[in-house]
Formats: C-alpha cells, structure tokens, sequence
C-alpha cells in the first residue's frame, strides 16, 4: 500500500481516519492523499446552519477558504510527522469525486470513516461507503466510528 487516499468530511470520525490511514503509511513508506468533497447543497447547508445566515457568493468562499486553511492544517501535520501527502478540496458528487481522485492519484487503497447514521437516514441521503464498496475497483478501508472495546 503505496499510494491511500483519505477521504474525510470533518465530522467525528475524521481524526480517526486520518489515524489508520497514518499507521499503514508509515509502515510502507508511501504517500497519502487527504480528499474532502463538498457539493453546492453542502455549503448551502453549511452557511445556513453554522453562519445563521442567507447564503452568498461571498459566504459560500469564505467557507470554502476555512475548509482549504483545515486541509492545510492537516498536510502540515502530516509533513511534520514525517509522511509525504497532499490535500485537496474537491467540489460536487462526493463518491463520484472520491473515485476519480483515487483513479488519477493511482491509489491502492481508499480510507473512509463511518457513522452511527441509522436505516431511515442512509435511506433518504444515501450511504457514501456503501456506493464506495459498490463502484470501488480498489480496496475501501471503512473506520469505524469508535472502538469496539467502547
């Protein structure tokens, strides 16, 4: 396993992928490719939400430069612990995205967190690992969302 992607969404479980994704690597010595997806709908939701306000052109950049300035964050840490990886914000369908990085960054592996989503919520907003599993021709590493032991 040379070549991971990470895709990661800032939820819970983002530490914890970005942890696995970091212990296989550095066994392996290779390199890592921090993704994270947003569609229109998210940032909208987004500005919506957290900024209690009505989005805008500007709102919606202003997102996008905190999420970039995270992914920055992250490339920054990883560098210092020693692993060669980049990160990259990438914009519309999440799983459609996430395969085509993973295609053109040659990777051997994806790594992606889970959720404690219920039946009725992967219902209406589909399940992003699953359609991973379905579509993936590489191997989906799925984190769980704690340990078992918890």
């Amino acid at each position: 396993m040379k070549r991971i992607l990470v895709a990661i969404d800032f939820l819970d479980t983002t530490d914890r992928v970005i942890n696995y994704a970091k212990k296989i690597i550095k066994k392996t010595k290779g390199k890592l490719l921090i993704v994270h997806s947003e569609t229109l709908e998210s940032y909208l939701s987004t500005i919506t939400t957290e900024f209690n306000q009505t989005p805008s052109m500007e709102l919606i950049n202003i997102h996008k430069k905190q999420i970039e300035n995270r992914l920055k964050e992250i490339n920054d840490s990883l560098n210092k612990d020693g692993i060669e990886a980049e990160c990259t914000l990438m914009e519309g369908s999440t799983v459609d995205n996430i395969l085509k990085e993973a295609d053109k960054f040659k990777a051997d592996l994806i790594v992606i967190g889970s959720h404690k989503h219920g039946k009725f919520h992967n219902l209406l907003f589909g399940s992003i690992h699953k359609s991973l599993l379905t579509l993936s021709r590489i191997p989906v590493l799925i984190v769980p969302p704690e340990d078992i032991e918890n």
